[in-house]
């Protein structure tokens, strides 16, 4: 099999393996987190999103790393029953390689995805000291 039809093939099984329910909720939860240990900078204005990569590596944590090389065999896209020893663990060690950029990027996805549901809260936060300053103090 070619390298780039192998390599399609993988990212294709984990792509389909994405427990996108979980991810959504580790997004919010570091949003809350975020939101909840900066809220008094966020009500004075003092506050920034932090970047996406440093959003990423607090996320990362949360996204566990879970590649297993006897359930990829048994599951994955890819027979590899007839291989000899060498090859299978070429096989495995390049599946991993792959699955740590997909890892990787997942985490960025799911940074980004906090980002944005940060600035939701943030906004909600202003739009109800807003109404809370208009009905106390007009």
């Amino acid at each position: 099999m070619k390298s780039k039809e192998f390599e399609v093939r993988v990212m294709q099984y984990f792509t389909e393996n994405i427990n996108l329910q979980k991810n959504w909720e580790v997004a919010k939860e570091c949003a809350k987190e975020i939101i909840d240990l900066r809220f008094n900078d966020i009500l004075t204005g003092n506050f920034e999103i932090p970047p996406t990569e440093e959003l990423r590596e607090k996320v990362s944590g949360k996204v566990p790393y879970t590649f297993d090389t006897s359930d990829f065999m048994d599951k994955g896209p890819i027979d590899l029953s007839g291989l000899d020893d060498d090859l299978l663990k070429k096989a495995l060690s390049e599946t991993e390689s792959i699955y740590k950029k997909f890892h990787h990027s997942q985490t960025l996805q799911i940074a980004r995805a906090a980002k944005k549901a940060c600035n939701n809260l943030i906004e909600n936060v202003k739009n109800e000291i807003s109404q809370i300053k208009n009905k106390y103090l007009t």
